[in-house]
């Protein structure tokens, strides 16, 4: 069996340290897990789009795992596919490249057992970046090269909120038009699972032969209501040869913070235009 464990949306920042503790809650939980990989699953800062400094201290945040890291970009740090959630943060090549500077890949494959995860950049679907179709690429080897394996897919966002066929066009999941590209390619036997971050929220439904798996967040609980428990937490999961357990843990420490409270009620539009709070040294 292999475990591996899922921190999401830990949004870290070297002068808004509002979820500094619930990282290092969740740090001491992965360290002690006894697991064989952790996947960072987006959203690693606050502000990373616009700075290079946030996007290089969660970097050496996540340097102090002790176990393998994995990583995955969010919108909070490459910036959202158009139309966006702030038409300012569109991601760009730039941004990549701020990224790749810390992070080196945005895409991978980890084996876990006898499943194969394949990590995917979740904000380029619908981009139209050269990168977009790059990944696309990528993404076909990569499954043709696991036939008869079953497969795992992880993504910042998930493909979709209610039902695949769903047309609203919404920052909370993928664009309609590129989910469905997506899943037409993902629609293969291998492939059984889909695990997604960004709603700051526990869901685990089967629809069909695919199961789709919210994560918690570490940072701070969902704003919005999307039918899952919005409560932080840490996923455990554990792959046996044809299925996989789901563990939702929430260690002692970690704060389920209110959102709308931290950003004053509507006072902030965004985390990144509050004044600083500083969170103590790396290390």
């Amino acid at each position: 069996m292999a475990r591996i464990v899922v921190l999401s949306d830990i949004h870290l920042s070297p002068t808004h340290g509002f979820f500094w503790q619930n990282w290092c809650v969740a740090r001491e939980f992965a360290d002690a897990a006894r697991a064989d990989a952790v996947v960072i699953n987006g959203d690693l800062a606050i502000n990373g789009p616009d700075s290079d400094a946030e996007i290089a201290f969660a970097g050496t945040a996540l340097k102090s795992l002790r176990t393998r890291v994995v990583a995955l970009p969010g919108n909070h740090d490459v910036g959202d596919e158009p139309p966006g959630q702030d038409s300012d943060q569109i991601i760009d090549a730039a941004r990549l490249a701020r990224w790749d500077s810390a992070f080196g890949i945005d895409r991978w494959t980890l084996d876990a057992g006898s499943w194969r995860l394949v990590g995917l950049n979740a904000q380029l679907f619908g981009s139209g970046l050269a990168r977009e179709e790059a990944q696309n690429q990528w993404l076909d080897a990569q499954l043709n090269a696991a036939v008869g394996r079953p497969i795992a897919l992880v993504l910042h966002k998930p493909l979709f909120l209610q039902d695949p066929t769903d047309d609203i066009v919404t920052t909370a999941c993928m664009l309609p038009s590129a989910r469905a590209r997506l899943l037409n390619r993902l629609h293969r036997p291998e492939v059984r699972l889909i695990i997604s971050g960004h709603l700051h929220q526990y869901r685990d439904r089967t629809l069909g032969d695919l199961r789709h798996l919210w994560v918690p967040a570490v940072a701070f609980a969902a704003p919005r209501d999307h039918g899952g428990d919005s409560r932080c937490g840490i996923a455990v999961l554990n792959f046996s040869r044809d299925s996989v357990e789901i563990e939702i843990e929430r260690p002692r420490g970690l704060i389920s913070h209110d959102l709308a409270a931290i950003k004053g009620h509507g006072r902030y539009q965004f985390l990144r235009d509050m004044p600083p709070s500083p969170p103590p040294p790396v290390g």
